[in-house]
Order: structure tokens, then sequence, then C-alpha cells
């Protein structure tokens, strides 16, 4: 029982790789582009919501148009300024300690599992860096503003579909290109994994 005891927490260990202070230093000077992208994103989602919050009313009566170029009243592109409790859609509004909660367990399960979404590779650490920084700056409006919501102002209209599209920051922009970007990558990787698993018979039979 004792040896059953000791070889679960072996595996256990091993999988989720806790990590020690050895561990982060290794991780910070080894995952480089993890570290610039998540940085780059965190410090545009920062700054970008200072400068909106400095100038919300403004922006609020009178948004600025960016990118126009149909009729009407609505624009293709404009910044304005609203706060969200919620995640997208304002999804779990009434909820924003349970969002603030899932935010950090996302945020340590990427640490954590670091080893099995292969963020030793440069490609991954790109895209987990983005969402990271996303996350990280969505989260920070939620543990820092009063009262604790998140700072949106991209203000997208579709004109062929007629929607205007949910309000957005560059937090979210982040994790929205990191997440699609994980997409693409696994399809990529799959298809190739699929191809060798093909060539691999012809190229027995060739020896």
């Amino acid at each position: 029982m004792e040896y059953l005891q000791l070889l679960l927490t072996r595996l256990w260990v091993k999988t989720i790789d806790f990590p020690s202070p050895l561990l982060l230093l290794n991780f910070s000077v080894n995952y480089f582009r993890f570290w610039l992208c998540f940085s780059l994103v965190l410090i545009l989602d920062l700054v970008t919501k200072i400068w909106v919050v400095e100038n919300a009313h403004e922006l609020m009566l009178h948004p600025i148009v960016v990118l126009d170029g149909i009729d009407g009243q609505k624009s293709l592109l404009e910044f304005t300024y609203i706060t969200n409790p919620g995640a997208a859609w304002s999804m779990f509004s009434d909820y924003p300690m349970v969002l603030t909660i899932l935010a950090g367990v996302a945020l340590f399960a990427i640490f954590l599992f670091r080893s099995q979404l292969e963020l030793n590779k440069k490609l991954p650490q790109v895209i987990f860096g983005i969402i990271c920084g996303g996350i990280a700056g969505n989260l920070s409006d939620r543990l820092f503003r009063e009262p604790a919501a998140v700072v949106d102002f991209i203000d997208v209209y579709i004109p062929i579909l007629n929607y205007d599209y949910p309000v957005f920051n560059i937090a979210d922009s982040g994790i929205f290109v990191g997440a699609f970007g994980y997409l693409i990558l696994g399809l990529l990787e799959s298809k190739k994994a699929q191809e060798m698993k093909e060539e691999t018979p012809h190229s027995s039979s060739g020896d």
C-alpha cells in the first residue's frame, strides 16, 4: 500500500511538474519569446485602458471614428468606453468573482502544464505568451479597478451581417488571436503527423 502511494505521488509530481526556485529562473531565461509576447500584450492593454479611462466621458458621448466607409450612423471601427463585469457578450456578469478565479486558475494551469503544452518550442511560446498577456490584462482590471469590471473600448460593426460586435479590448484580442493560432497549429501538426504515419509503411517496404 505504501509503495502504491509513493508511486502515485511520483507520477502526480512528474505530471504536474511543480515549480522550484531554480525552475522559475530557467522558465524566465528559456522562455524569452513567451515573456516578450506576454509583456507586449499586457503593456499595450494597460496603456490603452489608462488612456480610455482618462477620456471616458468624452468617448462615451463622442466615440472616435477610426474606420468609416459605410452609410448611416454606424462606423466600421470606433473607440468608445464601456465597462463589463462579465465575460464576452456580458456572460456571467453576476459572477465576477468566479471569472476572476477562473482567470487565475488558467494562468496557473498553463504554467504547470507547460511541458504538455510544449512551451519549450518557439511557436507555442508566442501563442501562449499572447494568450496569457490577454488573461493577465483583464485579470488586472478585475483585481485593481473599482468596481471590479473590465474596460472595453474597441467597437466593430460588421455591415455584411448587420451586426454590431460586442465591444472588446486589446486583452480580448490577444486571447482570441492566441486561441485561434493554437487551433491552427494543432490542425497543422495533426496533418503532419498523419502524413508521416502514411509514409512510414512505404519507407519500410522500400528497405
